[in-house]
């Protein structure tokens, strides 16, 4: 692996990658950009007939703990009449619906971002580098690209694949500008136009490697999307996680998957607050969220 990209750049031990970018004075700076205060959910709803499925992933279950039905086990606790609970168990992939990517999410020649070895991931304990513990919480300048509305195309069509002239051209049509450490939000309209990726098609829109120059040039903290992977699918020039491995393992630029981007492009909100809460799950690869956008 010539090119380390940013391994190294916040020393030999770094777990977050791009995330060192966005600092105290880069999330003021992110307040300061909020114009209406109205809040927009950026996550789709998870449920097994609601959440797309992607590759071998098992879909999301709700099992219900207890009910109205189980009043007898209320009863041998003395609850009233009419007095219980209802409760649930959720059970979701970490990859599936709007979720994040933890930095040893991906590995390509043995290694992870920052020159970690693949092999610090185990089976029982998951990952001891570069975890999803390690991205934790953030928040950020987010900007939305809206490269199907540029494109003029309710949805790009499946199988295109975004460059960097498409996100600059993008850019300069909207009048937005980029700065270090942003949160680059791309819409592809794919997830609006209901596709699921099992259907018969040509794959999905996406970011391919050219891409990578402009995140990298523009100092980019973390890439969301509204597809299944960021990146376009079939992989560009057909490497097998090409944009993954450029941004996840060189650059350490944390991904956000299946992104609702709707209404936030509908109010044609290009800047806003994004808060991300990951579940702080110990050596985890990733974690279901709901990004919440403050414009």
């Amino acid at each position: 692996m010539a090119d380390t990209g940013n391994w190294g750049r916040w020393g030999a031990d770094d777990q977050r990658g791009a995330l060192n970018l966005v600092d105290p004075p880069v999330v003021l700076e992110a307040l300061s950009r909020c114009r209406t205060g109205k809040v927009y959910s950026l996550a789709i709803p998870i449920g097994h007939f609601a959440t797309p499925q992607v590759a071998d992933r098992p879909l999301p279950e709700r099992l219900t703990l207890s009910a109205p039905a189980d009043a007898a086990v209320y009863a041998a606790y003395g609850a009233a009449e009419g007095v219980g609970a209802n409760e649930d168990m959720i059970m979701i992939p970490s990859h599936a619906g709007t979720h994040i990517d933890a930095l040893c999410h991906v590995f390509s020649e043995g290694t992870v971002y920052n020159g970690h070895p693949a092999t610090s991931f185990t089976p029982k304990l998951g990952a001891s580098k570069c975890g999803i513990d390690q991205t934790g919480s953030f928040a950020g300048r987010a900007v939305l690209l809206d490269v199907a509305a540029w494109a003029g195309e309710g949805a790009l069509e499946d199988g295109r694949i975004v460059t960097s002239a498409d996100l600059e051209s993008t850019r300069s049509a909207q009048g937005t500008e980029m700065l270090p450490g942003d949160i680059l939000i791309v819409r592809t309209g794919w997830l609006e136009a209901g596709r699921k990726p099992g259907e018969p098609s040509g794959g999905q829109p996406g970011l391919g490697l050219d891409a990578v120059d402009f995140i990298a040039d523009n100092d980019v903290a973390v890439v969301g999307s509204d597809n299944s992977a960021v990146e376009a699918i079939p992989f560009d020039r057909n490497i097998f996680l090409a944009v993954h491995i450029e941004l996840l393992v060189k650059l350490g630029v944390t991904l956000i998957e299946h992104l609702w981007l709707a209404e936030l492009a509908g109010d044609r909100c290009y800047e806003s607050l994004l808060v991300v809460g990951a579940l702080p799950v110990t050596g985890a690869t990733g974690s279901p969220i709901n990004p919440i956008a403050i414009g």
